[in-house]
């Protein structure tokens, strides 16, 4: 045999190893593209982020956690407060998910106001591992931000959320089925809400998830997290001052807010909530921001026993969500006349310091 004949037989016996490997990376890559597709189930948070592409423009957008999710109403804000308001308020979104949530809004909106649902605990805890750590992530559309949302904290994370999502949704193999059918049908293509599983409530509209009052529901017991300034994270105060210095580049007013907690918590746990709310107070005084914290707020505004909330730790059902939703926009539309008058809706400061 010619030395010409075994040399092409070799390269023959390279090109088929090469063909090889990349019809298995192509296989690897459409089994990962289906398990993702089946196994994770519809969410809110696609729905939310189509909100902003949707063709509407809006002047305020709410951040924040899922006590924002559940509490702030844009509808009710916008019909006391004359605004145009929707909300990225969801649960599990911490404040480097805030920022890029932001960044991503900033593509296609042009606020004039941000309000900053600030849940104390969200500045002290690690976010949980696995899927939650991509939740938002997954559903952004392809964009600047989610370019840089991925180098800066998606990348960093273990490969399993970077490359297989779904591997921590295995448990719902049973789902597969029904996932299938909804994410194929008229209505998840549309972004309807009905194809969502929400237990006890309903998608509210821009954001809201609307949770029913039910009679006589346990609502288990205390669950906060108490107050500690040593626990407050960098990454928490990083990403505060990089949401302000993006506020202020584009010349969007932020307002920062804590939603009330039922009085019965706010009692228990007194000290806790006094000691919060003077870091906080103080560090959005050193930024210039106003703050309005609704545990503070004087009697008759509100009724805060646990009959609109559905847990201590102060998630609100519809009906106390839409008075609260009112409340707020109405105080948001005197903040912008300039005839707002902390004294008569709260109670004066405590006296903390940030560091």
């Amino acid at each position: 045999m010619h030395s010409s004949d075994r040399n092409d037989g070799g390269k023959k016996q390279s090109l088929k190893r090469w063909w090889i490997a990349a019809l298995f990376l192509a296989v690897c890559i459409l089994a990962n593209a289906f398990l993702n597709y089946a196994l994770i189930p519809p969410n809110a948070v696609r729905i939310n982020l189509h909100n902003l592409r949707n063709g509407l423009q809006y002047d305020t957008v709410f951040l924040g956690t899922s006590h924002g999710q559940y509490g702030i109403d844009p509808a009710s804000v916008d019909a006391e407060g004359g605004r145009s308001s929707v909300s990225l308020c969801m649960a599990d979104a911490y404040p480097d998910d805030m920022y890029y949530l932001l960044k991503l809004t900033l593509e296609t909106q042009k606020p004039s106001l941000v309000v900053y649902e600030l849940d104390p605990s969200y500045w002290m805890n690690e976010q949980r591992r696995g899927s939650t750590q991509i939740f938002f992530y997954k559903e952004f559309p392809f964009s600047a931000a989610k370019l840089e949302y991925f180098a800066h904290k998606i990348m960093k994370l273990d490969f399993r959320s970077t490359l297989t999502p779904w591997c921590y949704y295995r448990n719902l193999y049973g789902q597969m089925a029904d996932n299938l059918r909804l994410k194929g049908s008229e209505a998840y293509r549309q972004f309807d809400p009905s194809v969502l599983d929400i237990s006890v409530g309903h998608y509210g509209g821009r954001g809201f998830i609307y949770r029913d009052r039910v009679e006589g529901e346990n609502k288990g017991g205390f669950n906060n997290i108490p107050w500690d300034e040593s626990a407050v994270k960098p990454l928490a105060l990083n990403y505060f001052d990089k949401l302000v210095k993006l506020c202020r580049e584009n010349s969007i007013e932020l307002i920062a807010i804590t939603t009330p907690v039922p009085q019965e918590t706010a009692d228990s746990f007194r000290d806790s909530y006094q000691a919060a709310d003077g870091y906080f107070s103080s560090l959005m005084e050193a930024y210039e921001v106003p703050y309005l914290n609704f545990n503070r707020l004087l009697p008759g505004f509100l009724d805060r026993s646990m009959t609109g909330y559905w847990d201590y730790d102060g998630h609100m059902d519809g009906v106390l969500a839409g008075e609260f939703s009112g409340l707020l926009g109405r105080i948001l539309r005197e903040m912008e006349e300039g005839t707002f008058d902390p004294s008569g809706y709260f109670e004066s400061k405590s006296g903390s310091s940030a560091s």
